[in-house]
């Protein structure tokens, strides 16, 4: 007596879940903490939560982004006007308002929203505009009341004049 087809696809469908690999189980004393971004991703900058609930423990000089939170104020300089008076307002809850008055512009405001992290060891902050119209920018941090812009590759422009942002009110 030949089986019907029904009874040996109904076999194949019970076989074949059994013979699949198990996906294996990291170690977890040994695996990475966060995996490596694929090539064109764009990083994810570990903050005090992120590790939090990744369950890893902040590097040396790691910053507490609430405690870090605040107003920073200073004067940059600017290519075709006398100069931009930039504040940056850091809230403890992880977002960001950056405003740029750009002095002898008639209506030379601009204003940048977004979300802000510190990476891992505390040296610099991202500003993420949530937009792809608009760049992320960098900020070294050179103590507590002190940030100074980066270029877009995360170095410090050379041969320009000091640009640092005082916290202040």
């Amino acid at each position: 007596m030949k089986p019907s087809l029904a009874v040996i696809l109904s076999a194949l469908a019970l076989a074949l879940p059994a013979c699949q690999r198990e996906a294996p189980v990291a170690d977890t004393a040994t695996a990475p903490a966060v995996a490596a971004p694929a090539p064109g991703d764009t990083p994810v900058v570990a903050t005090e939560t992120t590790m939090a609930q990744a369950g890893v423990q902040p590097g040396p000089g790691a910053i507490d982004s609430k405690a870090f939170a605040g107003k920073f104020n200073g004067s940059l300089p600017c290519a075709d006007c006398p100069g931009i008076d930039e504040t940056l307002e850091l809230a403890a809850d992880g977002s960001f308002t950056l405003t740029d008055v750009y002095r002898e512009r008639p209506q030379g405001t601009s204003t940048l929203q977004g979300t802000w992290s510190a990476d891992a060891d505390g040296k610099q902050i991202r500003l993420d505009p949530g937009s792809k119209a608009e760049r992320d920018r960098l900020y070294a941090i050179e103590d507590n009341d002190t940030l100074s812009p980066l270029g877009a590759d995360g170095e410090r422009v050379e041969g320009a004049p000091d640009m640092r942002l005082k916290r202040g009110k």
